[in-house]
Parts: structure tokens; sequence; C-alpha cells
């Protein structure tokens, strides 16, 4: 058994024979989760025909290097979770480990977490399309780490970027190349990217969109030329002084009739297939209808904080009434 094992670090892996012959066994694909994050650096695996399995490896520096490998199990209900920790040898180790259980299971990684900027270009050289990928906080720090990933990153379902550490005169003005994106402090997101992007949903927090801004978004997306894609928006901003004023510019020649009760409106938005967003449940502020039947649902609130700025938080839901 010992002659089917080589080493990444200290940590044993199948020998090339090995995956030769694993290779050669038919498996679905198996979901794998690939995460740096400071919380802990780990792997974990999931299989679609076994719901409640779940297999992490896990890497942490509690204990002597000697003492690892260290296996565990955790069972609650039909919930099943089976843990190898090894040693924290650094970024190399866990990078090996992931490009090894990706060949070994013919499977691609499904969900990146990144926290770490030499990670970009690795994922992007492993796989240029992946389902998820989270950027950390600060992980982007030029033009063009930020220029590499949405344009060699190809993502199907989900895209969370926090904040970046590039000057606050940036702006970004091509389309983001995700189903749906979640943005924290994005003062680079311009109006063009949003207007000539795919999206389905775009949620975007503490942005420097005004409420002119929104009122092109608005009126562009009953044109029907923009935003054809879009399912949901939501947009937090603190760029107000007078929410009275905010108001009137956000309406500011729409054609809308009244929101009224709930006529069928969906009161959740898909994200992936694991995850569901709950949209809110309030009466609409007002509807605008497009030509093609469709309805977009328009909320807003304003908030006055502690330190004197004005939240406002504006959402806008696209949906069609079932006959």
């Amino acid at each position: 058994m010992y002659r089917k094992l080589g080493c990444i670090g200290n940590h044993p892996v199948l020998s090339k024979r090995a995956k030769s012959v694993a290779k050669c066994i038919h498996l679905s694909l198996f979901y794998i989760n690939f995460s740096s994050s400071n919380e802990g650096p780990e792997i974990w695996l999931k299989h679609p025909d076994a719901p409640g399995l779940k297999w992490i490896i896990n890497y942490e520096k509690e204990k002597e290097s000697s003492v690892y490998p260290v296996l565990d199990s955790s069972f609650r209900g039909p919930q099943t979770v089976h843990f190898l920790y090894l040693y924290d040898n650094g970024i190399e180790d866990l990078k090996q480990m992931a490009e090894h259980i990706c060949e070994v299971f013919r499977s691609p990684i499904a969900d990146v977490r990144i926290s770490e900027e030499s990670l970009i270009d690795w994922i992007i050289n492993l796989q240029t399309t992946i389902p998820r990928a989270f950027i950390s906080k600060g992980v982007i720090t030029s033009v063009e780490t930020m220029d590499r990933v949405f344009k060699n990153l190809k993502g199907t379902e989900y895209f969370d970027l926090e904040a970046i550490a590039i000057d606050e005169s940036f702006q970004y003005t091509e389309p983001i190349p995700f189903r749906c994106i979640s943005l924290w402090d994005p003062f680079w997101l311009s109006l063009p990217s949003i207007l000539n992007g795919t999206n389905s949903v775009i949620l975007s927090y503490g942005s420097k969109f005004t409420p002119t801004d929104i009122n092109t978004i608005l009126k562009e997306w009953q044109k029907g030329t923009k935003l054809q894609n879009l399912e949901f928006m939501e947009i937090e901003t603190f760029e107000l002084l007078n929410a009275r004023k905010a108001y009137l510019e956000i309406w500011a020649d729409l054609d809308w009739t009244d929101g009224g009760e709930n006529d069928g409106r969906p009161m959740e938005v898909r994200i992936d297939d694991e995850w569901t967003l709950m949209l809110p449940e309030g009466v609409p502020k007002g509807n605008l209808i497009r030509n093609d039947g469709m309805i977009g649902s328009i909320f807003e609130s304003f908030e006055l904080h502690a330190d004197r700025r004005l939240e406002l938080c504006f959402s806008f839901q696209v949906w069609k009434k079932q006959n």
C-alpha cells in the first residue's frame, strides 16, 4: 500500500499508477470547495449521490507537525462529515492538494474562496470557468489584477468581491462576467459596467451610485434594451445629503404605476443550486411595466446614521404575472 503513495509536503497522496487506476473508474462529478480564508485553509468534497456525506481536508497549526495527519468524523442526524487534519505548511501545499484531488476525481473546483493574490493566477491557470468565486478584502491591489480576474475568470453562477485596495479614482467600465454578483464598497463600479452586463442578480453595498444613476438604470430597463437578464438588484449607498431630493431624482420622469398588494410576485430569487435570496415582503413603492409584460417592482428606504450619513437602500425586482 505504501508504494502507491507519494507526498505533498508531508502529506501522502496517490502515485501515478494509482491515479491511472482511479481514472478507469466511472465517477460522477464531485463538488469541490477550495478555501484559503484566514479562518483556516481547507478543501471539502461532497457527491450528488451522497447528499448527507462530506469530506473535509483542514489545514492547521494547533499541534506539533509530527502529530499530523489526524482523522476524525462527526455525525449529526443524517449528516456525516469526515475530517482529515493536516499540518499547514503554507499555500503551496494547499494548491497542490487541490490539483491532486481534481485530477483523481476528474472534477473541477466548484467553489473557490481566495484570500491571497497569488491564488488568482493559480485558479485562472487551473480552470478558466468556475461556478462560484469569493475574493476577500484587500486581495486585489492593482487595476491589472482586477482586469485579469474579469477577463480570464468566467463565472457561471456567483461572484463575491470584498473591498479592493486600489486608488478611488479608478472606474471599471466593462461588464462583470458572472450571473450573480455581490460587491462590497464598490467605488470602482461604473454605470456602463452595469448597463452593458448580462447579470441576473446585482448586489452592491456601499456603492457610489447616485439617485440619478439609479433613475438611469430604471429608464434603461424599461426601454428593454439594457439589463434584459435582470431578476433582482439591490443598491446601498451613503452618497446622499437630502432624502427628499434623492427621492425626486430616483423617480424623475419614470412611467410607473402604484405598487399595490402582492399579485403573484415571487418572494425569492435563485442565486445558485444551493442558495436562494429572500426578497422584500412589503408593498413596492411603484411598478414599472415593460413592453414584454415584465414588471419591475421598486423598493426604497432611507436611514440616518449616528454619524449623520444618510443611507439609501434601493431594491428592484423583475418578475412576470403567471396566467
